[in-house]
């Protein structure tokens, strides 16, 4: 029924959490997108999950939960390995810091963004920051002087200073 082409879109959102790849596959799925933009939005939090499960969730997918997606969508999209710069960037100046903090533990991000990340105004996000296993040194130091005792605890064990 999945990969049926005349199944309802509403329906492909109810099979979506046990049967992901087979959704994504519908031959039918780009016309219902055409059809109705918002045609994700009727899906149940558990389709977003199974597809984010996908090492490939397709970027439209992405695009949807980062405009419209609740909070508990988000973190672990934050996560995937998948997310392009751009939409890392936009996730990291979500208004939820534990998506700020999945993004700032996420590998290979641009100096610029680990700075800012440092700076942000939740102590979670500057210790995952800290809890990183290289960092400029710049913000190694500005993570050791941190106002929080734990940030300033993990970024030593983790970046001493160097005299």
């Amino acid at each position: 029924m999945a990969r049926h082409p005349n199944t309802p879109a509403a329906v492909l959102g109810i099979l979506a959490p046990e049967f992901p790849q087979v959704v994504l596959a519908n031959p039918a799925l780009p016309l219902l997108r055409l059809a109705d933009p918002h045609l994700l939005r009727a899906w149940p939090d558990g389709a977003f999950h199974a597809l984010l499960r996908l090492p490939d969730v397709p970027a439209w997918v992405r695009a949807h939960l980062i405009r419209h997606g609740r909070t508990e969508l988000l973190i672990p999209l934050a996560q995937h390995p998948a997310l392009q710069e751009p939409e890392v960037l936009s996730l990291a100046r979500h208004a939820a810091w534990l998506v700020r903090a999945r993004i700032a533990a996420r590998p290979h991000l641009p100096p610029d963004l680990l700075a800012a990340l440092a700076a942000d105004p939740d102590y979670g996000v500057r210790l995952a920051v800290a809890s990183r296993p290289s960092l400029p040194a710049g913000v190694a130091a500005l993570l050791r002087e941190d106002t929080s005792r734990f940030v300033r605890q993990v970024a030593e064990q983790t970046h001493p200073a160097r005299y």
